[in-house]
């Protein structure tokens, strides 16, 4: 059986490439942090095969990740654990910079020494563009990143290409922009958002606290985002790929959006950190709070996939407004 590692399994994506790798009849080895709340509900159909192993662990922790290489020389390793939290990197740089990056080479040393036949994936992210506004946007743009979640990614891109170009490897990048799901954990925006509805619909009435609603995002659908990873792993010359829909949507139209798809019409009052969005009947639903702005912003993401889908036939399928509704629907339920 073909073994695959994938770090931060308990995520969003890293709990869809497990669930789509056990499908394809695969053995799992999901690595993640020890939590004391227990397994995570994402993991709620992989924990049940037997091809599933969870080992718990920590990336950074050089021994660790050494001797998972060595005991199961897996033949795809898929590295999704990060701090990802764009305003949290500001808080703790160092310990970002551990993760997202010293993690990253020493996972690839370890594969060199001990298992140089393991394919390695690194997922990159489209926040390595920063201030670069210029579009569509892919692997070759130039990269002007303005945070130190996106600087520290941004080195780890370099550093997978550099061990592919020097020692072989087949170590790849796969650079997507924004996407989202039903998986997404609460701290980021898209599902703070649909979560906060559904409570509103139930009977909440504090407003929805956002930042910046003008900030634009290429928004994909997770499971479609990982069928992409999956591909360029197992594509047959190993390369970068940019992933993502080649569509760009502020925060605002995601918040009108998910409204709608309850069943209600946002009306937009007041300017700047004094906007507020009202229903119909003069409700407070959404308040800016300035808590929730980034120290910088990055202003303006929308992709280029055009290269993954000419060489691999990978295209987004589902829409904006199609990936908002079956958001808004699996909060509901």
């Amino acid at each position: 059986m073909k073994c695959a590692i994938v770090t931060g399994t308990s995520g969003m994506d890293g709990s869809i490439l497990a669930d789509k790798l056990l499908a394809k009849g695969y053995t799992v080895v999901g690595i993640d942090r020890w939590s004391p709340v227990g397994i995570s509900p994402n993991l709620k159909d992989a924990i049940k095969n037997p091809n599933f192993i969870l080992e718990s662990g920590d990336i950074t922790e050089e021994e660790f990740m050494r001797n998972m290489i060595i005991k199961y020389r897996p033949q795809y390793f898929y590295n999704m654990a990060a701090i990802s939290l764009v305003p949290e990197s500001f808080k703790i740089p160092m310990t970002v910079f551990k993760t997202n990056l010293l993690a990253v080479v020493n996972i690839l040393e370890c594969i060199k020494t001990h298992s140089p036949y393991t394919r390695f994936y690194q997922a990159s992210t489209s926040e390595m563009l920063g201030d670069n506004t210029s579009t569509p946007q892919n692997t070759d743009s130039v990269m002007l990143p303005n945070s130190p979640y996106a600087i520290s990614k941004l080195a780890a891109f370099h550093i997978v290409r550099a061990y592919r170009n020097a020692y072989g490897l087949f170590a790849v990048n796969g650079m997507l922009w924004n996407h989202t799901g039903e998986r997404r954990g609460p701290t980021f925006v898209t599902r703070k958002i649909t979560l906060h509805i559904v409570k509103q619909l139930n009977g909440v009435t504090t407003p929805l606290q956002i930042g910046n609603m003008d900030s634009y995002r290429d928004w994909g659908y997770a499971n479609e985002s990982c069928d992409a990873m999956i591909l360029i792993l197992e594509s047959d010359v190993p390369d970068d790929y940019a992933v993502n829909t080649g569509e760009a949507h502020t925060v605002r139209e995601f918040i009108e959006e998910a409204y709608r798809c309850a069943g209600i019409d946002i009306v937009w009052k007041g300017v700047g950190k004094d906007e507020k969005g009202y229903d119909m009947n003069g409700n407070v639903l959404v308040e800016v709070n300035e808590k929730y702005f980034r120290p910088v912003e990055v202003p303006y993401l929308k992709g280029d996939h055009s290269k993954i889908e000419k060489v691999l036939g990978w295209t987004p399928k589902t829409k904006f407004k199609d990936l908002v509704r079956l958001m808004i629907e699996a909060d509901l339920k």
